[in-house]
C-alpha cells in the first residue's frame, strides 16, 4: 500500500473545483446565485466561446465591502451561514462558501464591486487562487464578476467539455431555469456578442415564459395554485399540445431553488394520464414552497438534488395540484368518466379526409359535407380519358410515398363524370386487354370473393376498429396494424434515401416560423448538415425563433411544427434510444409523423396497397415496426376452427 500523505492545498482546491465548477454552465449558475442572494433585480450574463474564454456576470446588488473582497475568495468563507443549525433553515441560494474559491482555482477571476453608500469601489484580480491585484476604482453599485481562461491550469479537464456551441446551450438552459424561478428579476443573456434572450423582471411568470419559450407556450399554460398542510405548489402546467418527446421543458423549484427530481416528473406525468399521448412529456414550471426545515439541500455539491423529510405527503400534494389544474381549468380535456355524449365535437374540423366519418348528430350537415368531400376527392383523383398521370396528388393514395413512380391509365373512351367511377387500372396490374366496367354498374368490393390459394397474395376482407386491416391469404387470416405497417414502409424508404443521397426536401409554399428557446436555436445551428440530409431546411430567424422552408413531406402547419420540435429534441438529446441508433431515431420520427394513423378509415384500394407493402417488407425479412412492434399477426384456419369447437 502506498504511503498516506496529505494533499497540497493546490491539489485539494482543484479536486474541489471539479465538484462545483465542472463546466462553464456550473460557473454561471454559482455566480448568478450569488447575485440573487445579493438582492439584485437586474442581472446580465455574457459569455464567449462557450464560456471557456470569457464569462461575465453583472448585477446591481448590494456589493461587497472593500475590506472583505479578498476574504470572499477563501474556501468556506460565507455570509450566509454561522452555526450548524443554520443548515436546516437555509433561505439563500448559496451557503457553503466554496463557489468562488473553486472557480478561482481553475481560472483567472476579476471582481469589480461597490456598495451603495461607498465612495469608491474595489477591483481585485485572482489568478488561479492567488490575489495579483487589489485597488480602488470608480464603478456603479453592485458587482461584476469576470472569469477568463477557465480550466487553463487543468488542461485535462478540457477534453471532457463539448464544443463551444454546446456549452453555450448549457449556459442558456441554466439561465432560463433561474429566470423562470425569479420572474421579478430582469435577466439578460449575451453569447458571442449577440443577445439570446432577456426577461422584463415584472414579476409575471407568464411574461418570463413568453420571453424564453415564445407566444405559443405563454398562451398554452394553465395556472397552478394549491396549498395543503403547510405546502404550497404554484406555477403553470402546459396544455396537451405543448407536450414534447423529452423532459427538457420540465422545470421544478423548491423554495425558489432549481432542482432535479425524477419522482416529481413522474408524478406530474401520471396526473396527465389519458390527456397526453404515450411517449410525450408535459410542459411545467412548478415551485414547491414549504418550511426549510423539511428540506435538506446539502446532499449534492451543485445543490441540484435535495431530500424531503416527508416525501410521500409532498408527492401526493403535487399530484393533486396538477390534477386540479388540468381538469378544473382545461375546457378541452375530458375526464375519464365523462359520458361520450357530453363531448363537444366540431364536425367541420373533424373531417380530415373522405374516409373519416362525421359525428351523426347532425344528419343533414353530415350528408352535405360527405357529398362535397367525396365529389372533390373524385374530381381530383379520377383522370380524364387518355391521361397518363405522374406525380399524382397525395389524396390519390395519401399513405404511399412512392406513388409518383406509378402510372395510371384510363381506358374508357369517354371522360368519366365526377360522380361516376368508370375504370382506373394501374399499369402494375393491367392485363393485355383493358378491363371495362359498364357505366352505372355497381362495383362489387367484397361479394363473390374468390377462394385463395397458398401462392396468392393477401385479399382484403375489411377493417376493424379503424386501425387493423383484416386480410386472407390461403388458409390463414391476418390482422395488420395499419400505422405500424405504413410507418415501417416509409422508414425503409427514408433510410435507403438517407444512406444513398440524403432525404429530398420539399419546398413549402409559405415558410413556417417556429418559436424556440436559445438552446434549441443553438441545436439547429450545430446540426444544419444533419437536418439538410434529413430533408429539412431550418435556420435561425430572429432571437427566439427558427424558420422552416423545406420538410421531407408537405403537411399542414401544425404537423410540420410538431415534427420540427421532435427532430430538434432528438438532436439536442444526441444519444441512441432503445433499439434505434441516433440516425434511425430521426428517420423513424419523420416516418411516424406522416404515416397513416390509427382510427383512420381506409378505402379498399388503400388497404390493398398497404397489404402489398407488407408483402414486400416480409420478403426482406421485416416483420416489425422500427420500435419492434409486430406489423401483423396471423391465425390459421385450424386455429379458428378450434376456437369455434369445430375440431378438437
Amino acid at each position: 500500500m502506498a504511503e498516506i500523505r496529505v494533499l497540497t492545498q493546490a491539489v485539494a482546491d482543484k479536486i474541489a473545483a471539479g465538484e462545483v465548477a465542472e463546466r462553464p454552465s456550473a460557473v454561471v449558475k454559482e455566480l448568478v446565485e450569488n447575485s440573487i442572494d445579493a438582492g439584485a433585480d437586474r442581472i446580465t450574463v455574457e459569455i464567449r466561446k462557450g464560456g471557456i474564454a470569457y464569462i461575465s456576470v453583472e448585477d446591481n446588488g448590494k456589493g461587497i465591502p472593500f475590506d472583505e473582497v479578498e476574504t470572499a475568495f477563501v474556501r468556506h468563507a460565507t455570509s450566509k451561514l454561522r452555526e450548524i443549525d443554520d443548515l436546516f433553515e437555509i433561505n439563500t441560494m448559496g451557503f457553503r462558501g466554496e463557489a468562488l474559491a473553486s472557480i478561482c482555482a481553475v481560472s483567472d477571476v476579476t471582481v469589480i464591486t461597490k456598495q451603495k453608500d461607498a465612495a469608491e469601489g474595489a477591483l481585485v484580480a485572482v489568478n488561479h487562487g492567488k490575489v495579483s491585484k487589489k485597488e480602488t476604482i470608480a464603478c456603479n453599485d453592485g458587482t461584476v464578476m469576470v472569469v477568463e481562461n477557465l480550466f487553463a491550469s487543468v488542461p485535462a479537464r478540457m477534453k471532457f467539455l463539448k464544443k463551444d456551441s454546446t456549452e453555450s446551450g448549457y449556459v442558456a438552459d441554466v439561465l432560463c431555469r433561474i429566470a423562470l424561478s425569479k420572474p421579478q428579476i430582469a435577466f439578460r443573456y449575451v453569447c458571442d456578442g449577440k443577445e439570446q434572450f432577456s426577461t422584463s423582471g415584472d414579476g409575471s411568470l407568464k411574461n418570463a415564459i413568453l420571453n424564453i419559450y415564445g407566444i405559443d407556450h405563454a398562451k398554452g399554460v394553465l395556472g397552478v395554485e394549491h396549498s395543503e398542510n403547510g405546502v404550497t405548489v404554484s406555477g403553470v402546467v402546459g396544455k396537451a399540445e405543448l407536450a414534447r418527446g423529452n423532459r427538457m421543458r420540465q422545470t421544478l423549484f423548491v423554495n425558489g431553488r432549481y432542482i432535479k427530481n425524477h419522482v416529481v416528473s413522474k408524478i406530474v406525468e401520471e396526473a396527465y394520464r389519458n390527456v397526453v399521448m404515450t411517449g410525450k412529456f408535459p410542459f411545467f414550471v412548478l415551485d414547491i414552497r414549504l418550511s426549510p426545515s423539511l428540506v435538506d439541500v446539502n446532499v449534492h455539491p451543485a445543490k441540484t438534488e435535495i431530500k424531503f423529510a416527508n416525501e410521500k405527503e409532498i408527492y401526493d400534494i403535487v399530484y393533486r395540484a396538477v390534477k386540479n389544474a388540468i381538469y378544473h381549468r382545461e375546457e378541452t380535456v375530458v375526464p375519464e368518466k365523462t359520458p361520450a355524449a357530453s363531448v363537444k365535437v366540431d364536425t367541420e374540423k373533424s373531417i380530415s379526409s373522405p374516409w373519416q366519418l362525421v359525428k351523426p348528430q347532425d344528419k343533414k350537415r353530415e350528408e352535405t359535407v360527405d357529398r362535397r368531400t367525396v365529389a372533390q376527392f373524385l374530381e381530383n383523383t379520377v383522370p380524364k380519358h387518355g391521361e397518363i398521370v405522374f406525380n399524382a396528388p397525395k389524396t390519390e393514395n395519401p399513405f404511399r410515398p412512392d406513388w409518383e413512380k406509378e402510372k395510371i391509365v384510363v381506358s374508357k373512351e369517354e371522360t368519366a363524370p365526377v360522380n361516376d367511377i368508370s375504370e382506373v387500372v394501374s399499369e402494375e396490374t393491367k392485363s393485355s386487354e383493358n378491363i371495362s366496367v359498364e357505366k352505372n354498374e355497381p362495383i362489387k368490393l367484397f361479394a363473390d370473393m374468390p377462394e385463395c390459394t397458398v401462392e396468392e397474395s393477401f385479399v382484403v376482407v375489411g377493417q376493424v376498429f379503424g386501425t387493423y386491416v383484416i386480410a386472407q391469404k390461403g388458409e390463414k387470416m391476418f390482422l395488420v396494424d395499419q400505422h405500424a405497417a405504413h410507418e415501417r414502409k416509409r422508414f425503409e424508404i427514408l433510410k435507403k434515401d438517407y444512406q444513398e443521397r440524403g432525404v429530398s426536401g420539399q419546398l413549402l409554399l409559405a415558410p413556417i416560423v417556429l418559436d424556440v428557446d436559445s438552446s434549441e436555436i443553438q441545436v439547429v445551428k450545430d446540426n444544419c448538415e444533419t437536418l439538410k440530409n434529413m430533408g429539412f431546411d431550418i435556420e435561425e430567424f430572429g432571437r427566439n425563433s427558427v424558420i422552416i422552408r423545406e420538410t421531407p413531406f408537405v403537411s399542414d402547419e401544425e404537423d410540420i411544427k410538431a415534427l420540427a420540435v421532435e427532430v430538434i429534441s432528438i438532436l439536442a438529446d444526441g444519444r441512441p434510444s432503445g433499439l434505434l441508433s441516433f440516425e434511425e431515431r430521426l428517420l423513424d420520427t419523420v416516418s411516424c409523423k406522416y404515416a397513416i394513423k390509427a382510427n383512420k378509415k381506409l378505402s379498399v384500394l388503400e388497404m390493398e396497397v398497404l397489404l402489398r407493402d407488407v408483402e414486400e417488407l416480409e420478403k426482406s425479412g421485416i416483420t416489425t415496426c422500427p420500435h419492434g412492434r409486430p406489423i401483423r399477426i396471423e391465425f390459421s384456419k385450424r386455429e379458428i376452427e378450434k376456437m369455434f369447437k369445430r375440431i378438437v
